[in-house]
């Protein structure tokens, strides 16, 4: 998917957590975004992801004004710093838990969710809670919880930082090849 940032910003209160940007990012581009703390860099892509609205500016997908659309209608995957994993659920049952509300049945939902613990190389984890694994398997199960809604972007939040050098360089290389 194409996406044109166009003059995006984003005020909370009087504070400029945004200032206008303008971005082209061809379908199938791998983007980072750098800068210090408070630069927008977590701002950006939850206003991407219809996670925030802008104060003032466009989001084009494809063309097409994706502004005011609802996170469901963006068709955009989320992995927060954080993870953000049930920690009371089952590894099958963070994967599969957007899933229940997407429509699918029981049978296709496992289908899904174990086709995605394959892609990100958990196959056969399934069973164990987030407690259980290690922060790269964890960030994994997150990525794979993303992907198998099928989103036409998917955004990270800092995915490396919970990581050490080495695990992060791994992740890195893991998630250019997804």
């Amino acid at each position: 998917m194409h996406i044109e940032i166009d003059e995006i910003s984003k005020l909370f209160g009087a504070t400029a957590a945004l200032h206008p940007v303008s971005l082209s990012l061809p379908s199938g581009a791998l983007v980072a975004l750098l800068g210090p703390s408070g630069s927008g860099k977590t701002t950006l892509p939850r206003i991407l992801g219809g996670l925030e609205f802008p104060t003032s500016g466009r989001v084009l997908f494809d063309g097409q004004d994706a502004t005011g659309l609802t996170v469901q209608d963006r068709r955009a995957g989320f992995v927060f710093q954080s993870y953000a994993l049930f920690p009371h659920m089952t590894v099958m049952e963070n994967v599969s838990y957007g899933l229940k509300f997407s429509g699918f049945d029981k049978a296709e939902t496992k289908e899904k969710a174990l086709a995605g613990l394959g892609l990100v190389g958990l196959t056969g984890y399934g069973g164990r809670l987030p407690s259980e694994l290690s922060g790269g398997q964890q960030q994994r199960v997150a990525v794979a919880r993303a992907l198998v809604l099928e989103p036409q972007v998917l955004l990270f939040d800092e995915p490396l930082s919970n990581l050490d050098a080495k695990l992060r360089r791994q992740v890195r290389e893991e998630i250019r090849e997804i």
